[in-house]
C-alpha cells in the first residue's frame, strides 16, 4: 500500500475546518460593516444636527415658538433622516429674549442624535 497523497477522509476534514474558518471570517467583517455603517450614521446625525442649530442661529429668538414640535424628513449626505426639533424643553430657559431647543435626529425609528441649547438675543446698549 502507497502513502503518496490524502486519503478521502482527509480532504473532508481538512475541507470542513477551511469552511468553518472562512465562515467564521466572514460573519467577524460582517459585524464590523454593520458597526462602521452604524458609526457613519451617527457621525452624519451629528453634522446634520449642527448644520440645523447653526441655521436657528440666523433667527432671532423671539421669533421662534414659545413650545410644541416641529418635524421634518431630510436627506442629508445622500441619507434619509427625520428632524425633531422640539422647544422649551427646559421652561427655565424660555424667557421674553431666550429659547431653548432640542433637536432629535432619527433615521427610521432609531434616535441618532439629541442635543439642547439655548438661544438668546445679544443687545448692544
Amino acid at each position: 500500500m502507497r502513502d503518496d497523497g490524502f486519503t478521502l477522509i482527509e480532504a473532508l476534514v481538512t475541507i470542513s475546518v477551511i469552511a468553518i474558518a472562512l465562515m467564521s471570517i466572514l460573519t467577524l467583517m460582517s459585524g464590523t460593516f454593520n458597526l462602521n455603517q452604524r458609526a457613519d450614521s451617527q457621525s452624519q446625525a451629528t453634522q446634520l444636527a449642527q448644520s440645523q442649530f447653526d441655521a436657528l442661529k440666523r433667527v432671532t429668538p423671539t421669533t421662534m415658538p414659545n413650545r410644541g414640535q416641529e418635524e421634518e424628513d431630510v436627506t442629508f449626505n445622500g441619507r434619509e433622516f427625520r428632524v425633531r426639533r422640539s422647544y422649551c424643553v427646559t421652561v427655565a430657559y424660555c424667557t421674553s429674549d431666550q429659547r431653548s431647543v432640542q433637536l432629535d435626529v432619527f433615521q427610521g425609528k432609531t434616535l441618532l442624535f439629541t442635543g439642547e441649547t439655548v438661544f438668546t438675543e445679544l443687545r448692544v446698549k
